[in-house]
This record gives structure tokens, sequence and C-alpha cells, in this order.
């Protein structure tokens, strides 16, 4: 059984997928499996995975399938995985080559963790890189308590939701059927906020191994839609109205859920780019999951909440836009 399973959901990366592959394939630990899955690809990525399986068959295993996005494909993955530990790479990212090393003796100083907590850079097409987290102290995850663990990452880190983020022990996974949620966007939301929701055992690493490629053109993530805006309404929710949060500290449980609502407010600035159709679309949804704003912290969504209550969301998002271009 492989120490390390690396999930590669693969979907039409043919210009970035070799760099990726082979950023895992020269890591210096090589107790490791790389899973490729090729989601439906119709480019030449499918084609490239096969080559890397034929000449690298002890370590790498390609699975084809039809098009479900990056939760099913991330699904896919979970389900087949031998490692100890799993890690979810982006098939257009790639990663330093002592990762695995560096996680491996981490991991070394105990009989098991739940997650093992990183730090990722973002990359940008202009060269620049941002390391995420920079200027934040990790002491308070050194503990391994989770109410200080849950402190630094839902009030602290502007980073929370990356799934790249987290290597996550398999058992762990498996015993509270952690999958990701399929049709939506933002399901690393979901599924961290559920990660944390559940583990009871963590450790941290101060080192960035990870390379996030920003701003690549044609990326899904970086195209504004209004689904985007009604998965992360919909995942707030979800979260919200889990029963299992109850068995959560009340102090923490407010924590995750007031980091949640932030999530949401950010993705509802998105609100005036939309058409007609889609912002009644939003105000609805919206109305219909009105409970979740109860966790609202921050004055300015305050504001759009009492807007919203005495004249309705046309006119909260209204006040919200004006509201943001004086600050601009």
């Amino acid at each position: 059984m492989p120490f390390f399973s690396i999930i590669v959901p693969v979907y039409n990366v043919d210009v970035f997928l070799k760099e990726c592959i082979e950023s895992i394939l020269l890591q210096s630990f090589n107790d490791y499996e790389m899973i490729l899955i090729d989601d439906g690809s119709t480019d030449n990525s499918g084609i490239i995975c096969d080559e890397y399986e034929s000449s690298n068959r002890d370590r790498v295993r390609v699975i084809h399938k039809e098009n479900g996005g990056l939760s099913d494909a991330r699904n896919v993955g979970i389900g087949v995985a031998k490692g100890q530990y799993l890690i979810f790479v982006d098939s257009d990212d790639y990663i330093s080559p002592e990762s695995l090393q560096i996680f491996r003796e981490e991991l070394s100083k105990y009989e098991a963790v739940d997650v093992l907590i990183t730090r990722l850079m973002q990359v940008y097409i202009d060269g620049q890189t941002k390391y995420m987290d920079k200027n934040m102290p990790i002491d308070k995850l050194l503990s391994g308590k989770k109410a200080e663990v849950i402190e630094w990452i839902f009030k602290d880190s502007q980073n929370t939701w990356p799934a790249q983020r987290y290597v996550v022990n398999r058992d762990f996974i498996y015993k509270y059927n952690l999958k990701f949620a399929c049709g939506y966007l933002h399901e690393d939301l979901d599924w961290s906020a559920r990660l944390f929701l559940y583990a009871s055992s963590f450790s941290c690493l101060g080192y960035y191994w990870y390379a996030h490629r920003m701003r690549r053109v044609g990326s899904i993530t970086n195209t504004p839609n209004v689904k985007r805006v009604l998965d992360v309404i919909e995942l707030v929710a979800k979260n919200i109205g889990d029963d299992d949060y109850m068995k959560l500290d009340a102090d923490l449980r407010k924590t995750i859920f007031q980091r949640l609502i932030y999530s949401l407010y950010a993705a509802l600035n998105k609100y005036k780019y939309m058409d007609k159709q889609d912002k009644t679309k939003i105000r609805n949804l919206l109305e219909h999951n009105r409970e979740v704003f109860k966790y609202t912290r921050a004055l300015r969504h305050q504001v759009f909440l009492f807007f919203s209550v005495l004249f309705g969301f046309r006119f909260a998002f209204y006040f919200m836009n004006i509201i943001h271009r004086q600050g601009e």
C-alpha cells in the first residue's frame, strides 16, 4: 500500500498537463501512486495520460470516464485510492520536488492524523507569485487543538477553502463519507467545511509546496456566471442547515458559519454583472434561504441584511452597490 495517493482530475489541459505530471514524478519521496482521472477530455490530455501510464506503470494509474465535472472526478479517485493519505492536485498546477518527503517526515511524528494543513502559492501569468497567508504565524496550529485550528483556518486565513491545501487520511475520509458535492461549482467550500466539522486530529506545515496557476484563459473558475453564485448560496445553506454541526461547540460552529457567510457575500458581489433574469434567480434563492443570514457579522453585511428585510433583496443589492462604489 503506498503512503500517498495523489488524485489528479484531468480535463482539456494538454498545454499544462506534462508540467503537472512531471512535477509529481520528480518527487524525492517515491512511496506514492498518481491517479490521473481523464474526465472526458476532448483535446490530447487523455493521450498524454496514457503515455505516462505506459512508461510508469508501477506508479501511475489512468482512469478514463465521461465528463462529470471536478467533483465527480475527485470522487472516482477517492474510490480507488490505496494510499494512507490522499492529496488533491489540479492538472494545470504543479508541486515542488521535496513536497512528499516533507509531508512524510511531518506525518511520521504521529501515529495518524486526520488532516495535515499546508500552504499554497498563487502563480500569475505575469510571473508574480503570491504566498498565501505569508504574514500569518502558524503558532495556533502547532498545538493541534481543534478550537485553535478552526479559529486560524476560518477566522484568520485568507485561503480557507482549497482542497489542495489539505493532506487527508484516507480512513478518515471513508469513515465520514467525505465526497465532493457533484453538480456544483465551489465544491471546495462545502468539502472543506465538512472536513473540519469531522476532523479531530491535525498537523501543520508552513512549507509552500503547491503552485496554483491563476488567470488561465478558459479556466472555469475565472468565468463569472450565475451558477457560481447560486451554488454558493445552496452550499452555504446546506452546511448551515446540517444538524451534524450541532455536535460542535457553539463558538466553533459560529466561526465556521461566519466564514461561510463571508464567502456568500463575496459571491453576491457578482450580482451587478448579471442580467435581469439571473438577478431574479439569485434574489429568489436568497429569499428561500434567508435563515442563513443570522450568522452575518461584518457591518456592511448587516446593513445589506437590514435593507433586505425592510425593502427586499432588489433594493438591498442597489444599496450594497452604492456602498462598494464609495469604498473604491
